[in-house]
C-alpha cells in the first residue's frame, strides 16, 4: 500500500493526525482534502456529499480558515489571534481547520507559538502547513508534523527513480553501473531526492524478508533521507549515496 492509499485510508477511517505538513506541487488540492476530510459528516470522508464537504469545497465552511494566502508571512500577532481562535470551538463541524498557505515565511516567534499550540491546543483543533521549502520551518515545527508529499510530475518521476535506484542495489550493481545514475541525480534538487530514497526503501522494504541482508543498506540510507531536510546541495547528497552504496 503506498503512502497516499494509506493517507486515504486514514481519512475514510476518521484516524488523521491533528497537524501536517504538506509539500509537492500539488499541496494545496491535497490540504483542501485533508481540511474537507476533517468537517466531513458523512459516513466515508470527505464524502462530498454532505454540508461540510459541499461548503468546504466552496470555500466557505466557517472551520475552515487560511491565514496568509498572499505569502506576505504571518506577523507574530496575527498568529496569536489565530491561537486565540483555535481555543473557540468549531461552529458546527466535529474538527476547526487552520491553513497556513506558506509555513516556510512564519517567523522563529509565531511558529513557537504554534508548537505550542499543535502540543497543547484543543483536540479540536487541525492544522495543516503548506510548504515549497519544508527545511525552512523550525525542527521543532517539522517534529511535531506528519509531513506528506502531493503527488504530481514530480512524484511519478521520482518513483521511477526510486526504482530504478532499487533495481541497481537489488541486483548488486558495480560502480560502473550505479555511478552514471547517482551523477545524474545532481541536476535535482533535495526534495526530489527525498522522494525517490522514499520510493527506494519502500521497494527494498518489500523484499526485506526475503533478503535480510538489506537492513544494512536501508540503515545507511536513513540519515541521507533525513538530510534532504537541510541545506545540504543535491551534489553532497549524490556523492554521500555513491559512498553509502
Amino acid at each position: 500500500m503506498s503512502r497516499m492509499e494509506q493517507l486515504e485510508n486514514r481519512m475514510k477511517h476518521r484516524q488523521l493526525s491533528h497537524a501536517y505538513l504538506v509539500v509537492g506541487e500539488n499541496r494545496r488540492n491535497l490540504a483542501d482534502t485533508l481540511a474537507a476530510a476533517w468537517v466531513c459528516t458523512g459516513e466515508t470522508p470527505p464524502c462530498g456529499q454532505c454540508s461540510g464537504c459541499r461548503k468546504a469545497a466552496q470555500g466557505i465552511h466557517p472551520d475552515i480558515t487560511r491565514w496568509d494566502p498572499d505569502g506576505e508571512g504571518l506577523k507574530a500577532e496575527a498568529v496569536r489571534t489565530l491561537r486565540s481562535d483555535a481555543f473557540i470551538r468549531p461552529n458546527e463541524a466535529p474538527k476547526k481547520v487552520y491553513i497556513l498557505e506558506h509555513g516556510e515565511l512564519l517567523n522563529q516567534t509565531g511558529q513557537n507559538i504554534l508548537l505550542k499550540l499543535i502540543e497543547e491546543g484543543p483536540a479540536y483543533a487541525c492544522f495543516l502547513f503548506l510548504s515549497p521549502n519544508p527545511e525552512l520551518l523550525l525542527p521543532t515545527v517539522r517534529s511535531r508534523c506528519e509531513t506528506i508529499r502531493a503527488e504530481g510530475e514530480e512524484t511519478a518521476a521520482a518513483s521511477a527513480d526510486g526504482e530504478t535506484l532499487a533495481g541497481l542495489i537489488l541486483k548488486g550493481a558495480g560502480p560502473e553501473e550505479t555511478l552514471p545514475f547517482l551523477i545524474s541525480l545532481e541536476k535535482k534538487d533535495r526534495e526530489e531526492i527525498a522522494l525517490l530514497l522514499e520510493e527506494t526503501v519502500c521497494r527494498l522494504t518489500k523484499v526485506l524478508p526475503q533478503r535480510p541482508e538489506l537492513l544494512k543498506v536501508l540503515d545507511r540510507l536513513s540519515p541521507i533521507r533525513a538530510a534532504c531536510e537541510f541545506n545540504i546541495s543535491a551534489g553532497h547528497l549524490a556523492g554521500w549515496l555513491a559512498s553509502a552504496l
